[in-house]
Order: C-alpha cells, then structure tokens, then sequence
C-alpha cells in the first residue's frame, strides 16, 4: 500500500513537471518568434535613425571637419557601429526579460486558482489588460511554432498541415490556457491603475508582434482581402 501512495506521489510530481516543461516550452516558442520579427524591425528602426543623423548633422559637421581639418566622414562615428549586431543584441535582451517576466506570471501563482470577471474587474489596472493579452499572444504564437514544426516533419500534404494544427492546438489547450488561466487569476486586486506598468509597457513589442506574426490567420486573410483566395 505504502508503495502504491509513493508511487502516486511521484507521478504526480512527474506530471507536474511535465506540464511546466511544456508551458515553458510554448512561452519560449513564443517569445522567440516575436523576438526574430522584433531583430528586424529595431534593425530597420536603427538604420532609419542614422539615415535622419546624417541628415540633420550634414551640414554642421562638414563645417566642424573643415575646421578641424578633418575628411567629414571621420566624423561620422554611428557609421562605423556594427548595427545588424546591434540590433541582433537589443532583441535578444528583450527575448530575455520577457521569458523571465511572463514566466513568473504563472509558475509562481496557485495551480489552483481559477480566474473570474469580477476578479479580473477587482484587479483591474494598465498591467492587468496588457499583461493577459502579450502573454495570450506568445502562447498562441508558441502553439503555432510548434504547428508548423510538426508540418514539416511529415510529407507536405493538407494532412500535414491538417496533423500539425491538430498538434498545436492541443498544446495551447494543454499547456497555454492553464498557464494564462494562473497568471490572470494571480493579478493583484484593488491596486492603482498604473502602478506595475513599466513591466507591461516593455512587453508590448513582444506581445503585439506574436500577435501580428505569430498568428496563422493574418497570411488567408491577407489573401482574401486582396482578392487573391486562400494560398
């Protein structure tokens, strides 16, 4: 008998950790194919700045470089940063802080606490409306990361796409929804409306990109909206 409650015992905990592993496993999905997108996006940013530098201190340093008795192209100093690296570098930092802030969200919170509109309305503040849905966006962007993982695993057919969304989908069911389930039911009640923004705010390049490109929606709708049907 005593082996038998042992034994459930440690299934339990093993299945514990297997759940956390997956819904770890789906938020860094995510949260990666944001921050790919995000690389890109800081990277068309950084450039578009140095263009508007050059523009604006033209003039002035042409001067400066003469009177220096300079080629004004030595002055140019934001010309010679490696940009693609450094924008490579701020993404990842971003990857990084988000990880960790929207993990702590749930697995530092009650597995068994379940959440409500009225605790919703109770904890209501900027970071209880932009906290659920950046961590929503991730996790449905990780669910369908590992979709089209699936998808390529297997001869390209409509049964492939058919299994890998069947896959993601039973991910986001298993894993995503308990996960956003205990980071909405932990939300801090009765507290200012902006207090915890900061943290919020600094989510919201991860959490509308997985919304915008992590979603399998936006490619048929596109399509459709320009006449073209479904690809």
């Amino acid at each position: 008998m005593g082996a038998l409650v042992a034994s459930d015992r440690v299934a339990g905990r093993l299945a514990s950790a297997a759940t956390t592993l997956g819904q770890l496993a789906l938020l860094c999905l995510g949260v990666h194919l944001a921050a790919d997108r995000l690389d890109d996006v800081l990277l068309e940013l950084i450039l578009a700045l140095q263009a508007g530098l050059d523009l604006a201190l033209a003039g002035p340093l042409q001067r400066l470089a003469g009177w220096l008795g300079l080629a004004p192209e030595r002055l140019l100093l934001w010309e010679r940063l490696p940009l693609a690296p450094l924008a490579a570098g701020l993404a990842l930092a971003v990857e990084v802080f988000s990880v960790g802030l929207l993990a702590t969200r749930f697995l530092l919170t009650d597995r068994a606490a379940r959440p409500s509109w009225r605790g919703w309305w109770q904890s209501r503040s900027l970071a209880a409306l932009l906290m659920p849905l950046s961590l929503a966006g991730v996790l449905v962007a990780g669910s369908w990361s590992m979709a089209m993982a699936v998808e390529d695993l297997l001869p390209a057919s409509a049964l492939s796409r058919a299994i890998g969304a069947l896959v993601g989908g039973l991910a986001l069911l298993r894993f995503g929804l308990p996960a956003w389930r205990r980071a909405v039911a932990a939300l801090d009640p009765h507290r200012p409306f902006f207090e915890g923004a900061l943290p919020a705010l600094a989510l919201l390049p991860i959490g509308g990109l997985a919304w915008v490109h992590g979603l399998p929606i936006w490619g048929p709708l596109q399509a459709l909206l320009q006449g073209g049907g479904p690809p």
